[in-house]
Formats: C-alpha cells, sequence, structure tokens
C-alpha cells in the first residue's frame, strides 16, 4: 500500500529522532578518521578548513588502507572477482551453457569497469571503515547502463525487515529550484506557471522564477510494498518535497536500488560497527599525546630562559644573529629553564597507541613490509593465512554488498536487454526463467576455499603409497575432476581449460593412434618371425 507525504515525513522524523546517538558518535569517528565528512552534528561553511585540531594522523591513514585493502581484496577490477552459475550442476557441466555464463560474467565485468563503479567504491569503503556502515545506490544509465552514488551517511535513516535485512530507506537532501524542476519537471512548459506550481509546488515555482539560490528538502523514500498485485516490483519509490508535504514523483523497482551494508551489527542495532570505533580511544589519547610532545619538542628547540632582572638590558633577544648586552661586571648568565626534558619517552609511548590503532584497523595483517627474507612460497601462505583471518569479519560483505549488488546490475541488464536485444548476448533455452548464483572470486574469496585444496592435495599425498601397492587404487579417482577443481579454487583462468568434447576427441585420437602403433608393432613382429622361419622351412 502505497504511503502519503505525512506518513513519509512522520517516519523519517521518526528514525531520526532514534539515532541522536549515532550521529554523536559519527561526529567524533568523523573527526579522526574523514574529517571531511565532520557534519553530523555540526553546521559546515564550503570551503572551510578541516582537521585543524588533529595533530596525528594514524588512524586516518589506517582507515584509507583497509579501505584500498578492501578494493583490492573484494571488487579489484583487474580480475574477476565473481562467477555466474546455476543450482543444475548437470547444466554448470554442459560446455555451452559453461561457456555462456563465463561470456555473460565477462560483460557484466566489463559493463562495471566502463561505469563510475570504482571511483564510487573507495568512498564506500571508507564509509564502511569509519562508520560501520556504507551506502551506494546502482540507477540505470543511458551511455554506461550502470550509474553509481555513494550517498553520505548523514542523510540516511534505514530500517531492517524481520530477517535483519535493510529493505525501507529514507534519504533526506537539499536542492536548489533549477535543479527540482529539471529533474521532477520534464516536459512541463516553463511559461505555463500553473503546471508548474501544481508539478512542484509554489514555493518551489516562486524561487525558479525569481532565480533565488534557496534550497529545498526533499525525501527519498524506498521501501517494501507487502499487499501489491504486481510481486516481481515489490519496491515502491517515493520523493518528497518536505515543506509543501507534496509528492514530487513516485516508481517501482523490481531489486532494492540502494545497497546498504554493515562490518559488524550488535543484536538489536541496525546501524554497523567498524574497525575505527575500536581504536577510537586510542585515537583520541593519541591525539592529545601528539600535542603534548610537540609543546616538549618545541620547548626543546626554543626553550623559556631565565635571567637576572638587572644584569642584562632588556628586551632579550634570541633570533639568529642578535647582540644582547649585559652590565659590566655582572656574572650572570641566561639559562634554559628545562633542560631535560625527554622527547624520546613521549614518541616511544605514541608508537605504542599506533601500533595499537593500526592492529584494530588490520594493518599488521596485510602488511609484509617486514618479511623482505621470505620465500615466494612462503610469502603466498602468509597472504592466505591473513586472508582467512580476514573471512569472518568480510562474509558479511557477501551477503549485504556483493550479492545485492550483481542482482541489482544483473535485473538492469536484463530489463535493458527486453528493449536492445544486445546485453546479455544469446541467452540458451535451457537459461529462461533460471535464476542464476553467483560465485566470489576474489582473493579473500578463494583464500577461504584454499583449505579444499590443502585438504585434496594432502589426502592424494597420503594415498601415494597405497597406490603404488596397488595401481587399480587409481580407479577410485578421477583425476579430470582434481584438476578442474584446483583450477577453480585458486581462480585460475577457465578459458585454459580443453571442452568435455575436446577432451573427448583428443582421448580417442589418442586411443586409436596407440591401437594403430600396436597393429603395425605387430606385423612388424610377424614379418620379422616369418622373416627368421623362411630358411628353416626352405631347409
Amino acid at each position: 500500500m502505497k504511503k502519503t507525504p505525512e506518513q513519509i515525513i512522520q517516519s523519517k522524523n521518526h528514525l531520526k529522532s532514534m539515532r541522536g546517538n549515532w550521529e554523536t558518535h559519527w561526529q567524533e569517528l568523523a573527526e579522526y578518521n574523514i574529517p571531511n565528512k565532520n557534519n553530523f552534528t555540526r553546521s559546515v561553511v564550503k570551503g572551510e578548513k578541516k582537521a585543524i585540531e588533529l595533530f596525528d594522523s594514524t588512524s586516518m591513514v589506517s582507515c584509507d588502507l583497509l579501505s584500498s585493502a578492501l578494493h583490492g581484496m573484494l571488487t579489484n577490477p583487474n580480475t574477476l572477482w565473481f562467477m555466474l552459475s546455476t543450482a543444475n550442476n548437470q547444466l554448470n557441466s554442459t560446455d555451452y551453457i559453461l561457456e555462456y555464463l563465463q561470456d555473460l560474467t565477462q560483460r557484466m565485468h566489463g559493463y562495471l569497469n566502463n561505469s563510475n563503479f570504482q571511483t564510487e567504491l573507495h568512498e564506500y569503503y571508507l564509509d564502511l571503515c569509519a562508520f560501520g556502515t556504507g551506502s551506494m545506490t546502482v540507477e540505470e544509465d543511458k551511455d554506461t547502463l550502470f550509474r553509481f552514488s555513494t550517498k553520505y551517511l548523514g542523510e540516511l535513516f534505514i530500517e531492517e525487515n524481520h530477517l535483519g535485512m535493510i529493505e525501507e530507506v529514507y534519504r533526506c537532501f537539499k536542492w536548489k529550484a533549477p535543479q527540482i524542476v529539471e529533474q521532477f519537471a520534464q516536459g512541463i512548459d516553463q511559461e505555463d506557471k500553473m503546471a508548474m506550481e501544481a508539478k512542484v509546488g509554489s514555493r518551489v515555482a516562486a524561487a525558479f522564477y525569481a532565480n533565488k539560490g534557496e534550497e529545498f528538502e526533499i525525501i527519498h523514500c524506498v521501501y517494501k510494498e507487502f499487499f501489491t498485485k504486481t510481486p516481481k516490483v515489490p519496491f515502491l519509490s517515493q520523493y518528497i518535497l518536505e515543506i509543501d508535504k507534496k509528492e514530487l514523483s513516485d516508481g517501482k523497482f523490481r531489486r532494492f536500488p540502494y545497497i546498504i551494508s554493515r562490518w559488524s551489527k550488535v543484536s538489536g542495532e541496525v546501524y554497523g560497527r567498524s574497525p575505527a570505533m575500536n581504536a577510537l580511544p586510542e585515537a583520541k589519547t593519541l591525539n592529545l599525546m601528539a600535542k603534548s610532545v610537540i609543546k616538549g619538542a618545541q620547548k626543546t628547540v626554543d626553550p623559556p630562559v631565565q635571567m637576572p632582572d638587572d644584569g642584562f638590558v632588556r628586551p632579550l633577544r634570541t633570533s639568529p644573529s642578535s647582540v644582547n648586552y649585559y652590565r659590566a661586571g655582572s656574572n650572570d648568565k641566561v639559562t634554559p629553564i628545562f633542560n631535560d626534558v625527554r622527547i624520546d619517552y613521549g614518541v616511544e609511548i605514541m608508537r605504542e597507541r599506533q601500533e595499537k590503532i593500526q592492529r584494530a584497523f588490520y594493518i599488521d595483517r596485510l602488511n609484509l613490509a617486514n618479511n623482505d627474507r621470505m620465500t615466494q612460497m612462503e610469502v603466498g601462505q602468509r597472504v592466505q593465512e591473513q586472508l582467512r583471518f580476514m573471512g569472518p569479519m568480510l562474509g558479511r560483505q557477501q551477503t549485504e554488498f556483493l550479492k545485492p549488488l550483481i542482482d541489482r546490475i544483473l535485473d538492469i541488464m536484463i530489463e535493458k536487454d527486453a528493449g536492445s536485444g544486445n546485453i546479455l548476448g544469446d541467452v540458451p533455452d535451457e537459461l529462461t526463467d533460471i535464476d542464476l548464483d553467483v560465485m566470489y572470486t576474489s582473493p579473500i574469496a578463494r583464500a577461504q576455499k584454499i583449505s579444499e585444496a590443502e585438504a585434496l592435495n594432502a589426502a592424494l599425498t597420503a594415498s601415494a603409497p597405497m597406490l603404488q601397492l596397488d595401481p587399480s587404487a587409481a580407479d577410485v579417482i578421477d583425476p579430470d575432476k582434481v584438476v578442474r577443481v584446483n583450477f577453480e579454487i585458486y581462480g585460475a583462468p577457465q578459458k585454459v581449460l580443453r571442452k568435455a568434447k575436446e577432451v573427448k576427441t583428443i582421448r580417442e585420437a589418442r586411443s586409436q593412434a596407440q591401437q594403430a602403433a600396436v597393429e603395425q608393432q605387430q606385423q612388424a613382429h610377424g614379418a620379422e618371425v616369418a622373416n627368421k622361419a623362411a630358411p628353416l622351412l626352405k631347409s
């Protein structure tokens, strides 16, 4: 059932009142991790200086490093980080079905890289690492097929369903009158003021015709419609002009257009928890310590001095090449007040705090700079161990971020293909009305599967003595499946593997060649025996 503008505004105000504590927390997190977004609880003038009171950037740099690592481990643009398949193993093993799914995966990967996905993704990961909640919208685009936009967390008010998934979003943002008219009054003659007022409201229309720079708050609400006659299009979208309680436009989606994920979540809470929250106490303490150490360094380099009140002619000059005069007969000297400031002790204590912050952001798990004497195999094993360690923390991203993302992208491709017919390619008839599954092949996903390959190789190694005693025991092992499973687990290119038909043809040819060789050898042996027997028969 469609909501009225009054109901949407009331729901938004309720959710806003429920997240007051979060906004205070996010404000502190932004000041130490993303200073450009420190306007959760304070108004910001455009162009003002940021991070003025920040004396140590360890937390900010660590947050950026972790977000960059997530980008490379989950959605690396240079590798295929997902593969499409079906729930039917027979279809997956069919050559032309497998070839089409691989081609469709390549198409989706190319469409993503040609869009603004990678540029918006880094900001998404920054929000996820700093605030624990990241948000992105996926919309259709005429030129690049998809258009992505990372949304500011301060504008969003979210609600979960009974399964803990986010299916209701209220986004509040401000636009000027020309922007509102351009977006929601397309096709209306600008000279027709009555039609313009009926579409965007009298206040926006007045500001538009007067060319004022006034901004108006708009609410974009997307929610699931439970009692609907079109169950394949379950999500409703409404834009509300809050000042006039007027609906500007409405629409429907087959897939939820907002991609919102949490780093981790406490039961009963809607918004996520982040690594930056664990590092916040250390970041605040380190910032105060850095300020004190800077003061101590200043006192060491340019210390305050003490001097007798009548021994020198004032003022005392401390600049380079300056000359100070003292009275004849006076043996007093100008001496520093502090001469035993331990800057090294403060730096050492700060280093301990910095290491704790880096551990909170898993930098120690991602950094191999101190292992320059390790072999390539040792480095590979170390990387796999580190990625498996981060696996549980990143498993939520596959459920809340990657899967909804691929589903939304595939849905847009299907809708666009219905009009053009060249987006999905030649779809096999067997895949009609078949839901596709997503297999993640990113480094972190492969690291979680490496244990399966290690167990397989260990089992083969342990079985080697028995195979030597009885070679017929090898009949229980399918070598083809072993090779294909290893290629899949390690993420090796599947295109280097021959298809089942090609393998069958090669083996048949090899078998025929071997049989022909045996027959030729038998003929040669028979000829040799006949040649040797001929003299005897003659004798």
